[in-house]
């Protein structure tokens, strides 16, 4: 009889794993049901490297999954079945597209569930939208579930650019000043060089500091470069660490100006995500395992850890909440209202909502600030150095008459 390994949710939302001698993947999937757990993956013993390995081969970026995800949902709302929508996907222009869904067929025609395939895509799907494909098939939900993915990750990414967008703009000012910098102690103060060496005792502060600068930046151009790109390898790999990354944007959010909008962006993003996973049938402790998971910050992976152990235990979500301080006050009260009146997930997603328009303004009034306000620095440095090599001309040509 083949040999099967398995995992399952139990009710209160822990991962079991187990193996099983049975006559096919259908009755060990019975078996689990019939014990009250919810079936996450069940194969034959042996199987999941080959099918990891066809896996890997087609995944998507970010926004390729997205598109991927909406026409596959489109394909299930025309009528077509799971295996039909992927198959018509396979002949997508996109090669990657093409990939991507022949890899996810192949394993759901084996006897893989949805789920499980996506679930391979480590790199490609966060836990919680596997979550709630999980819970969809279930229910047989599937189409619309994969809309509210899209819907949430689309809206993700747009608040994303947002972001970028924010940052991008002044590091792009600071950048432009750097090298315009550079290009004047290089290639314009030595041109003057000479003239300068001879009044040495004449020149002005900015003029003096000016040439100093370029002395040195020409003596020590390789080094100064060679610590530049030791720096930035450095950063790169430490950057690549989990860890690393986790208390780097723990810092950063302490910075003043920028508490605030990060505070509203994690309120944002934990609320709307505990409100999506609950709406499409997650169930409340399986959703906070998997929030604990996708939290980055150390302080808050231990707040909604503690959050969990409290629920297991019988303690009131909306209590454990208050008493975490992971989302502010206002969050709380409006979500004491979801859960007192049956409708958690509604409300939690209208908190979300409230927290990105938030942040959005936020945004908008940082943008406004920061731009004038690094122009006038960049244009007060530059200009400086100009005035003095012009203001030290100027004596020269005063001394000649």
């Amino acid at each position: 009889m083949p040999h099967y390994r398995y995992r399952a949710l139990t009710r209160a939302g822990e991962i079991i794993l187990g193996d099983v001698e049975a006559p096919s993947r259908e009755e060990v999937l019975r078996r689990i049901e019939y014990l009250g757990h919810l079936p996450v993956e069940a194969e034959m013993a042996g199987n999941s490297a080959t099918r990891s390995s066809l896996l890997s081969r087609g995944s998507l970026g970010t926004r390729e999954l997205t598109t991927f995800l909406r026409l596959l949902a489109l394909l299930l709302r025309s009528g077509l079945n799971l295996e039909a929508s992927l198959q018509t996907l396979e002949d997508d222009t996109n090669k990657s597209v093409a990939r991507f869904a022949a890899g996810l067929r192949s394993a759901v025609s084996g006897g893989d569930g949805f789920a499980e395939a996506l679930e391979r895509q480590a790199t490609s799907l966060e836990p919680m939208y596997v979550a709630m494909v999980r819970a969809g098939e279930a229910s047989g939900k599937l189409e619309v579930v994969l809309r509210a993915i899209v819907e949430d990750r689309t809206r993700r990414e747009q608040m994303s650019q947002r972001i970028s967008t924010a940052t991008r703009y002044p590091l792009f000012l600071v950048g432009s000043a750097i090298v315009i910098l550079f290009f004047f102690l290089l290639y314009v103060v030595p041109q003057f060089e000479p003239i300068f060496t001879e009044m040495q005792g004449h020149l002005n502060t900015g003029a003096a500091f000016a040439l100093t600068a370029s002395t040195w930046l020409r003596s020590h151009l390789d080094l100064l470069l060679g610590i530049g790109t030791g720096a930035l390898l450095v950063g790169w790999l430490i950057l690549r660490q989990p860890a690393a990354r986790a208390r780097l944007s723990a810092g950063f959010a302490s910075l003043p100006g920028i508490a605030g909008l990060m505070h509203d962006r994690r309120a944002a993003r934990f609320i709307g995500t505990l409100g999506l996973l609950v709406e499409n049938g997650v169930a409340l402790p399986a959703a906070l395992k998997i929030l604990r998971d996708i939290v980055t910050e150390p302080d808050y992976v231990a707040a909604v850890e503690q959050v969990h152990e409290q629920v297991r235990n019988g303690r009131r979500f909306i209590e454990a909440l208050a008493d975490s301080k992971l989302v502010p006050p206002l969050a709380v009260r409006m979500l004491r209202v979801g859960d007192e009146t049956g409708d958690l997930s509604a409300i939690a997603q209208h908190a979300s909502q409230f927290y990105e328009q938030r942040l959005a303004i936020g945004l908008d009034r940082m943008m406004g600030a920061i731009g004038p306000v690094t122009i006038i620095l960049v244009s007060i440095g530059i200009g400086s150095l100009i005035v003095s090599i012009m203001s030290a001309l100027l004596s020269i040509t005063e001394l000649a008459k």
